[in-house]
């Protein structure tokens, strides 16, 4: 069962059995009222304390109508200002936590100029009236998502499950989507409800949940970080007459069923000519694919499990691998994957300066939060200041160049013997991920270092 559901009907009743057959997140509604035809749409606050009694994490998104058949006049500014009280005054009732997220739907494929500028002025509102106390997330196409993103007004994006809707297929070929719904619903002991599959880089998407003491806290469950960092690339079936799904990795395996044509599915890894593919979201292998009929649509390599791993630990496993930039035109996928850890903004080739890439993505494999920067030096203030009492596996950052420029480096410190060298274990070091002695203040060949602080998380 998908780790991440949405539903318009309560499930406060069959949270236990939720739990047990393996979801980890349910999104539920806050609107002004419900209708006839989904009378259970909001969440009343019994439910909200069963869902987190029965160990599930919560996350709320607020949807009246939602500019649903193209009432845009629901997404204007007066219509933001409204529906963030009302989704204020509900998340104090239920004691939402702050810092969690409330998300806002839109239900239409809107795409026309005036129509996204009505809806920026609707986040707008809700952002004014949120930001302090809750991240605000948005549903909805990837046009949408985009613009209010880039407006400044989201945290978050959740695409809608109709991939054919403006910018969508666009924004899944990135990382900047928090969650994406598929298609076809799903039942569940009677009740109807969606299935979510998580982005890569988005373990946090705005939920909360109950911990073992019965405090509240935020972002993912081990469980659901644990099916996260498996996951590699989402695909779909490109097959106009739909695709076999089989037992093993060949045409001698039996078919387990077809899969129609677009059905999403996730690429935990390959074997040949045949994906090792998870159907809804929980990390678990469904069954094998021929790749060639898969059509990927995001993602790039797995990533092993990070719980309980340290960033330096993650760094030496890519080590292991042999990490080196590609000569020629071409780029190492691999590079390509630290830079998406990134804002990115100076581009993903593996020609682009990528040593704070490296750490970014080997802390956020840790599960911590980096710099989400590629200029080494955003790492000088991180964390906290070990200088004077450093150990193997802090971060240890440069200046490269003159002290008042921007260059720099950083990596993972091996050792420091008190002398004017320490060794560092780094990407974009001689084109690669290795071990290399840089200088505390001095030169290393016809370039000049400064050591400006050993820093830890």
């Amino acid at each position: 069962m998908h780790k991440v559901i949405d539903s318009p009907w309560e499930l406060g009743h069959c949270a236990n059995a939720l739990k047990a057959a393996g979801v980890e997140t349910v999104i539920r509604y806050y609107n002004h009222s419900n209708s006839t035809r989904l009378p259970q749409k909001r969440i009343e606050k019994a439910e909200y304390e069963d869902v987190l009694g029965a160990g599930l994490s919560l996350a709320v998104v607020f949807q009246q109508r939602g500019g649903a058949g193209g009432n845009i006049g629901d997404l204007d500014a007066e219509s933001g200002v409204r529906d963030s009280d009302r989704a204020l005054a509900l998340a104090e009732t239920y004691a939402q936590p702050e810092n969690s997220a409330i998300y806002f739907a839109v239900d239409h494929d809107y795409y026309k100029a005036a129509d996204l500028a009505s809806i920026k002025a609707y986040f707008g509102a809700v952002a004014s009236a949120l930001r302090g106390k809750y991240r605000v997330g948005v549903y909805g196409s990837g046009a949408v998502g985009r613009a209010v993103r880039d407006a400044g007004f989201v945290d978050f994006i959740w695409l809608a499950a109709a991939t054919g809707w403006s910018g969508t297929r666009d924004m899944l070929n990135t990382d900047q989507w928090a969650l994406y719904q598929v298609v076809p619903p799903l039942a569940f002991q009677g009740v109807s409800y969606d299935g979510n599959i998580v982005g890569g880089r988005w373990k946090d998407f705005g939920q909360f949940r109950a911990d073992q003491e019965g405090a509240i806290a935020l972002g993912a469950s081990r469980g659901l970080a644990a099916a996260i960092e498996r996951h590699s690339e989402l695909a779909e079936v490109s097959a106009t007459g739909g695709l076999n799904l089989r037992r093993g990795p060949g045409e001698s395996f039996a078919v387990e069923r077809a899969l129609s044509l677009g059905t999403p599915v996730t690429i935990l890894e390959r074997n040949g000519d045949w994906a090792k593919v998870d159907l809804d979201g929980d990390g678990t292998v469904d069954g094998y694919m021929h790749e060639s009929f898969l059509k990927v649509m995001a993602g790039g390599f797995p990533i092993e499990a990070a719980i309980g791993r340290t960033p330096y630990d993650v760094a030496r496993a890519e080590l292991e691998r042999g990490v080196a930039e590609v000569s020629g035109s071409g780029n190492n996928p691999r590079i390509v994957m630290y830079h998406k850890s990134t804002n990115h903004w100076s581009g993903t080739d593996d020609s682009v300066a990528w040593c704070s890439s490296f750490v970014n993505f080997c802390v956020e494999q840790a599960g911590m939060i980096g710099t989400d920067r590629q200029d080494a030096r955003s790492w000088k203030d991180w964390g906290d200041d070990v200088t004077e009492n450093p150990r193997e596996g802090d971060i240890a950052v440069f200046a490269r160049g003159p002290m008042n420029g921007s260059d720099g480096h950083v990596g993972f410190l091996v050792a420091d013997e008190g002398g004017p060298t320490v060794k560092i274990l780094g990407g974009n070091q001689s084109n690669r991920v290795c071990y290399q002695t840089y200088p505390k203040d001095g030169d290393l060949g016809s370039t000049r270092y400064r050591l400006l602080g050993i820093r830890r998380g």
